[in-house]
């Protein structure tokens, strides 16, 4: 039997930042500032004050975002992860899938208030666990994703135990336990993509990634082959087992690997990633059509896969809205871009939004490349213009942010929460990570304040 399971924990549990390209932390560090930024973003969505009215109201060491008071580090694992996940504003990976960073930060910021852990150990522990991410999204893709797992909480809830893990600094076999348990609480499908129980997938990932570690810690026990066995993970949710996998797809990422290749993708829209392409796309025909002018015909072209969970013609409310092509093909037209404001409800409700959505055609295109986008409009008087656009998953290594961009959207993602001398106090620590003694100068920023 390939020992899968021992093999991840041994990685995780031997991971240290010294051993990764510098490139590859700097794309860490910043892809954890993105999930803190989208957290403070999403803190006051409905989803996550419904979800604070069933925990219990009591005491603990670690932060919920825009609450003043403490929770245990299991409920604030789960309630920023959801706050994180909320405006589907975090970061994404091609080949997971799905989004790896907020399925991570949320618990370790929470463990490492609680043990007083240093901002080097929760770096090397949210890169710890990403790499098992991606290493099991390559053991498990695409027939994984095909059959309906949404892999941010499948996935992700293997990558926070490993991540916990590392950050407690806990041995292989203790850590292998963990991940068996994690594996027997991965659950989540894209069938609840525009809902609310989308992001709670993130909340989810969180809290049973980090019960995963706290149980494995205190001595419970599991199946260190839970991955590989014949009734266990892998055959369980991709039908194959390890012996039946690519060897190559066995052996784990190289170092920093799941940070540059295809990399991590921090979105400049707040929406399913899925639909950029086609977001910029339109973004450019905008450019090239006279002021006001509304086309009368509109064709939008994308990939099969993708297509099966975005085509959402009259989308029900916002969360319906980030994953409605009609829609954000529509806004993206009339304004230029999609930001946080278009999911506001007199955006939603908006008339001339509502036109050109009905004069949208989407279907697919037969090219291979996954992410391409192809628009054209025909304009009153018979004029035709065409755009398109390919990104891997908003913007990865080979077409990132800016420095000012990402800062930008930091800053916008903060707003609602906290002042801009604050929000630059969370960015400076944040930039420098790995030197903090402890997170709990940042954290105390996340809290609610008098007047946020």
């Amino acid at each position: 039997m390939i020992p899968v399971t021992m093999e991840m924990a041994r990685v995780a549990s031997g991971f240290s930042l010294d051993d990764q390209p510098a490139e590859a932390v700097k794309w860490a560090r910043r892809s954890v500032a993105d999930v803190i930024a989208c957290m403070a973003a999403g803190h006051a969505e409905p989803v996550v004050r419904l979800l604070l009215g069933t925990l219990p109201l009591a005491g603990g060491p670690s932060t919920v975002v825009g609450t003043a008071t403490g929770r245990s580090a299991l409920d604030a694992a789960q309630v920023n992860g959801v706050a994180a996940h909320a405006l589907d504003f975090d970061d994404c990976n091609l080949l997971m899938d799905g989004h790896p960073s907020v399925s991570v930060v949320p618990a370790l910021f929470a463990l490492a208030e609680a043990r007083g852990a240093t901002g080097a150990d929760l770096l090397a522990a949210y890169m710890a666990g990403v790499t098992t991410e991606i290493w099991l999204a390559r053991m498990s893709n695409p027939e994984h994703v095909n059959r309906g797992w949404h892999p941010t909480v499948t996935f992700g809830v293997v990558g926070c135990a490993a991540a916990g893990c590392r950050l407690l600094r806990l041995d292989p076999e203790t850590t292998a336990r963990a991940l068996a348990v994690a594996a027997s609480a991965a659950a989540g499908v894209r069938a609840n993509s525009g809902t609310m129980t989308k992001p709670l997938h993130a909340g989810m990932a969180n809290r049973n990634g980090l019960q995963a570690v706290l149980l494995a810690e205190a001595g419970m026990t599991a199946n260190t082959t839970a991955f590989e066995h014949k009734l266990g993970y892998l055959q369980a949710f991709n039908g194959r087992t390890a012996g039946e996998i690519d060897r190559a797809a066995l052996e784990p990422p190289a170092p920093g690997e799941a940070f540059l290749s295809p990399g991590i993708a921090i979105k400049q829209y707040p929406c399913c990633a899925f639909i950029h392409s086609a977001i910029d796309a339109a973004t450019a025909l905008r450019g090239e059509m006279p002021s006001g002018a509304i086309p009368e015909t509109i064709t939008v072209r994308l990939h099969p896969r993708r297509l099966r969970n975005i085509d959402r013609p009259t989308p029900c409310d916002e969360l319906d809205a980030r994953f409605s092509t009609q829609y954000l093909v529509a806004r993206a037209l009339l304004h230029g871009t999609v930001g946080l404001n278009d999911f506001q409800p007199d955006a939603l409700g908006d008339g001339q939004t509502q036109e050109v959505m009905r004069r949208i055609d989407l279907a697919t295109h037969d090219c291979g490349d996954l992410n391409l986008g192809r628009i054209a409009v025909t304009l009153p008087g018979g004029a035709r213009h065409e755009a398109s656009a390919s990104i891997a998953m908003g913007r990865g290594r080979d077409n990132p942010l800016s420095e000012d961009e990402f800062r930008r959207k930091f800053d916008d993602c903060c707003t609602a929460l906290m002042t801009p001398a604050d929000a630059a106090m969370l960015y400076d620590g944040l930039m420098a990570l790995e030197t903090q003694s402890a997170v709990t100068g940042m954290t105390c920023l996340l809290a609610a304040r008098g007047g946020h």
